[in-house]
């Protein structure tokens, strides 16, 4: 049953990351489907979890664009959003001097990550709406904890009755696509002319080249089984994705690990193959380097679990693939 449990947990836990993703790309080129659709799939995935009776008042009458979910009986209406301006806040808020919701708690559910409002904000609505906005503002870290705590019969129903269907669409192809997507929405940079030539050694050669462990050789072989599902044809997306993992994230753990023993003067300006070759040259351990890299993606990809693989270890391996992780001669 422990078994049954965790399985339950880290498929919901992977669509509602999934999920996320999705909507965040598709509000990128404003397609708003998925919101529309969310409001009664949250709905119903919150009256099970929390045992609550919503229904979608937008059925019930024309929407204000402030309340979407009502439950008459607890006298509790909910606006599902992605916005999180103070506006908004404002606006949702102001149902509040209606008629229909007078004496309602009102709660804001946020399809992405919810608002953080400053200390101003907060002691203003508390003065002019009697709300206190750290406890009607929660997002899909609320519902996860809340979801942990249901009873094992019930997190596994609520697996196969809402998510389970939903695992099953999202393709490995597709949810890759969207964790590096997701990686690089804040990431911006101007792409470069790479003139290397990538992948001149074979994967077997290079990680004894490199000194890799067993344990860490382990997860790059197991990581190369997936990379052949990364679509290719997305060259502007893996050109990007490479200048993040590669000159941001990785050229930092390489200049971090050779300040120990050079001055900043001479290296802040090499570019990461230089680092890499220096790196050899001081003998500095290619598997804390890696294993460093896995921590720091694993801290920006809420999807652990994919496959039994974490696809931290699948970017990793990609990248290792065509020698731009690691020395290749």
């Amino acid at each position: 049953m422990i078994d049954l449990r965790q399985d339950a947990f880290n498929s919901i836990s992977r669509v509602l990351a999934i999920t996320r993703y999705d909507i965040e790309q598709r509000q990128l080129i404003n397609d708003l489907s998925l919101n529309i659709h969310g409001e009664n799939y949250f709905r119903d995935v919150l009256n099970f979890a929390y045992g609550y009776d919503l229904k979608n008042d937008n059925f019930r009458s024309k929407n204000s664009s402030c309340i979407d979910l009502v439950d008459d009986n607890r006298k509790l209406a909910i606006q599902i959003t992605t916005t999180r301006t103070k506006e908004k806040l404002t606006n949702t808020l102001k149902a509040l001097s209606k008629e229909k919701y007078k004496n309602y708690k009102i709660e804001i559910f946020y399809l992405l990550e919810k608002a953080n409002p400053k200390k101003e904000t907060i002691d203003e609505f508390k003065t002019k709406y009697g709300v206190d906005l750290k406890k009607c503002l929660f997002d899909y870290t609320d519902l996860i904890n809340r979801i942990n705590d249901l009873e094992t019969p019930n997190l596994i129903q609520l697996n196969e009755k809402y998510f389970k269907s939903n695992a099953d669409k999202y393709t490995d192809e597709i949810t890759l696509n969207l964790v590096f997507k997701h990686l690089l929405k804040y990431y911006n940079n101007v792409r470069p002319n790479y003139d290397d030539e990538f992948g001149t050694i074979d994967t077997r050669d290079k990680i004894v080249l490199n000194n890799i462990n067993n344990r860490i050789a382990s997860k790059i072989n197991n990581g190369l089984d997936y990379v052949g599902i990364i679509n290719k044809d997305e060259s502007d997306m893996l050109d990007d994705l490479r200048i993040f993992v590669i000159d941001n994230l990785y050229r930092k753990i390489l200049l971090k690990l050779l300040s120990a023993t050079l001055p900043s003067v001479e290296i802040e300006n090499k570019s990461t193959e230089e680092l890499q070759q220096l790196s050899r040259i001081k003998n500095l351990d290619f598997n804390k380097i890696i294993n460093n890299l896995h921590i720091i993606l694993e801290e920006k990809i809420e999807i652990k679990d994919y496959n039994s693989l974490s696809i931290s270890w699948i970017i990793i391996s990609f990248f290792f693939e065509l020698c731009d992780i690691g020395v290749k001669q």
